[in-house]
């Protein structure tokens, strides 16, 4: 008997896997290279001190030079012009980076434009593929570059990206539909680099106190865009984001995770 056991447990081809129970620590992205699109914004920003302050080298990616020269100053960030409307640009961009700091570990990707003139009658295709080509278009071509890099490079690296609640509520205007598509591209970036050791996660914020939507500092948060009548701060944002990029949060994936007093989950509006 003991030798059928024996003979039963070799057969069994298990695989044991080291299992880690890591937690958040001081130095947590010591070393890590993260590029942050859309991080001269409020959330964008507020993510990226979060992450310096745990010793990731952050480098900052936007469209508009006097912002980017700006942080730069007042952080000390490296930045780097990026505009989603080119996608063609990517490659060159990611190979800048990668020239000057030798990898990339982190992209989240927290570009995004609201809908002007939100009217259904009235929107034109202008104005629809100018939304979808930041919001959409220029996040799957984002990603596609920086995963063949990690996946070529064998990085097993995060990505995230910064949707929103309206993405799980109603839609018409093209900025409420293009963040249902990052749903999906979530979930199926998801599938495609799991086996290369890449997680991706996207965060749904409700309205957040930022300039996107005309909030300055010292101006009241009261709001009644959801159940908590206030609005989401940056940085309770960027304490989701780090979980989601670090260690710890490495079996979190293909999630989009709402951040909005509600909103888009049981407060469908």
């Amino acid at each position: 008997m003991k030798i059928k056991s024996m003979i039963k447990h070799l057969l069994a081809h298990k695989e044991y896997y080291p299992i880690s129970h890591p937690v958040l620590s001081a130095e947590e992205f010591s070393g890590k290279v993260i590029l942050i699109s859309g991080g001269s914004g409020g959330i964008g920003l507020s993510i990226a001190k979060s992450l310096h302050e745990n010793g990731g080298i952050v480098i900052i990616a936007g469209t508009n030079k006097e912002k980017l020269a700006r942080i730069n100053k007042e952080t000390g960030f490296d930045t780097i012009i990026m505009d989603y409307s080119n996608v063609d640009s990517f490659k060159i961009i990611l190979e800048k980076i990668v020239k000057k700091y030798n990898r990339l570990d982190i992209f989240i990707s927290s570009a995004g434009v609201h809908t002007d003139n939100v009217n259904f009658w009235t929107i034109t295709p202008k104005e629809y593929d100018r939304v979808f080509d930041i919001n959409l278009k220029g996040v799957f071509f984002a990603c596609q570059a920086v995963g063949k890099y990690m996946c070529d490079n064998k990085i097993m690296g995060s990505i995230l990206l910064i949707s929103s609640s309206r993405g799980s509520e109603p839609a018409w205007s093209p900025y409420g539909l293009s963040k249902w598509g990052l749903k999906g591209l979530t979930e199926g970036l998801a599938k495609i680099f799991v086996s290369y050791g890449i997680n991706v996660n996207a965060i749904a914020p409700g309205a957040t106190a930022t300039e996107l939507i005309g909030i300055n500092k010292g101006d009241s948060i009261t709001s009644n865009e959801n159940g908590m009548n206030r609005l989401i701060m940056p940085d309770e944002v960027a304490s989701l984001a780090k979980y989601l990029v670090s260690d710890a949060g490495k079996m979190v994936d293909g999630e989009v995770i709402h951040i909005s007093g509600g909103r888009g989950t049981f407060d469908i509006r």
